[in-house]
Parts: structure tokens; sequence; C-alpha cells
């Protein structure tokens, strides 16, 4: 069914509502103090139960904690990356699982096919050349849809329309780089992120125009007290640093992780909206 036919308002489904699971420094980053692996992905799995006890339909798994990044990850990221992700779905085996590889696409769907996940997020220049931390980052969609070619997988990609921590080296509207980013690179789905939330969902709304059968999620900046604000534009939401008191080193605090489920839930009350299986 397309993203265009859950929006019926008798019909709609309720958007997925994926937790971030950010794990702390992997071996071979600049900021590995040498902390054991196992500790790193048992605290990961921790995190993972916790959002899905708390109701999240998902969870989306990134190795944050290796910042600075580059396009490039190294094959010791990938292993570990595998391995967190594989425990993860063995302790959490009906939650939407997604991967990001800092900012690597094809590492992430070489780890994403290794833990049976079921997407990954492009979330840095998938089309288009963008000045970034590390420099001038490149389009990636050649490269990784290739990759995902050669390996025989047919693994989504959900690709970010403009991310917001990086400037554009040349400006275009949301709607060319979103029809550009399904129609041209092979995006499967769309993440948009403004610099605010007004800005997001008024950037969603205009992507939808353009490509209406494509699932388009909210990136970041989403709390519990937005929530009915969000909901009626959105087919899923991602979550990080409001369920850790606002810093994304902060531990996953379960009770906002609760509060926010209950948010999302008093927010689709009254609506004729069903929520999407798990």
């Amino acid at each position: 069914m397309s993203a265009a036919a859950h929006r019926g308002p008798a019909e709609r489904v309720a958007p997925h509502v994926v937790g971030m699971v950010q794990l702390r420094p992997l071996p071979g980053s600049a900021r590995y103090a040498g902390e054991p692996l196992r500790a790193v992905v048992q605290s990961a799995v921790e995190e993972a139960v916790l959002l899905g006890d708390a109701g999240f339909t998902g969870v989306q798994v990134q190795n944050m904690g290796d910042m600075p990044s580059s396009r490039r990850a190294g094959p010791e990221t990938v292993a570990f990356m595998s391995l967190a992700c594989v425990e993860i779905k063995r302790a959490c085996p009906d939650l939407q699982l997604s991967v990001i590889v800092n900012w690597d696409v094809e590492a992430s769907i070489a780890v994403a096919v290794a833990c049976d996940a079921d997407y990954v997020r492009a979330e840095h220049t998938w089309i288009g050349a963008t000045v970034t931390t590390w420099g001038i980052s490149q389009a990636c969609c050649y490269e990784a849809m290739r990759f995902r070619a050669m390996i025989r997988s047919t693994m989504p990609v959900y690709a970010d329309v403009r991310e917001p921590h990086g400037v554009p080296l040349v400006d275009r509207s949301v709607e060319d780089l979103a029809r550009a980013s399904v129609h041209e690179a092979g995006a499967e789905g769309l993440f948009v992120t403004g610099s605010t939330l007004d800005e997001s969902l008024e950037w969603i709304d205009r992507v939808r125009a353009v490509v209406p059968d494509v699932p388009i999620w909210l990136g970041g900046g989403a709390t519990a007290a937005d929530l009915p604000t969000i909901v009626p534009h959105v087919d899923g939401v991602v979550v990080a640093s409001s369920l850790k008191h606002g810093d994304r080193a902060n531990s996953l605090d379960p009770q906002l992780a609760r509060d926010f489920m209950a948010a999302m839930s008093a927010a689709m009350s009254g609506t004729g909206t069903r929520w999407r299986a798990r």
C-alpha cells in the first residue's frame, strides 16, 4: 500500500515511532577509550529493549559515538556494528530495525543485510554535494545502489532530503531534491529535517506533493509536546535527544520514553486512526 493510501482520514495508519540507539564509541574510533566491546553492545541492547517495552515500533541503530566520521567506515566498524545489530535483532525481534553507519551507505547496507534489518538511512548526501564537518561530502547514491546490486540485496534505502548539519553547495528546492532522490537515485523512502519543526513540517508537505507514494519521515526534532502537530504530516518519527534530557550523550530515560508514547497515543485519540501492526 502506498504512503498516500495511508493518509485517508478513516483508513490512515499511525506513524511508526522509532527511537535512536546511538552506540558509545567503538574500537578504532577517535573517542574510543578502551571500554570492552561487549559492554558497548550490551548497553545498546538494553536501550532497544527499553524502547520496545515503552511501545516504540522500531529502533534506528547508529555509531554516533564514533564522531568525527567521514564518508568511509573501516572494516572494524562494519564488524562491530553488525554484532550490535544482530544482538538487538535477537533481543527485539518484533521491532522494526534500521541502520546508519556514519556516513557510509554501503557499510550500512552490509550491516543491515547481515542482521536482517528493515532498511538503511542515508543521512548525508544521497545526492548532490554538501559542505560538512569533514569537508565536501559528495553524492553516494551511485556507489550505494551498485553495491546493493552486487551483493544481490533489495535492502531499502531511505534518504535524507536535506541534512541540517551540512550546507549544500548548490541550493535546490526540497521538491527538486525529493524528486531526484527517489526517481533518479532510487531512494525508497525519505527523511526530512529542517532547522525548526515548523520548517520540517512545511518541507514534508511540499515533498509529499511531488512524491506522494513514498514514505516520508520526520528525521529529528520531535518532542512529546509537539506530537499533535506532527502526527497529521508524517509516516514516521525518529526520536533521540528528547528521550535523553536534550543531550544524546546521556543514557535513555525509560520514563521519558513511556511519556513520549503516551503523548503519541493521546495525539492519535479521536482521529479514527488505527495503530500500524508491528
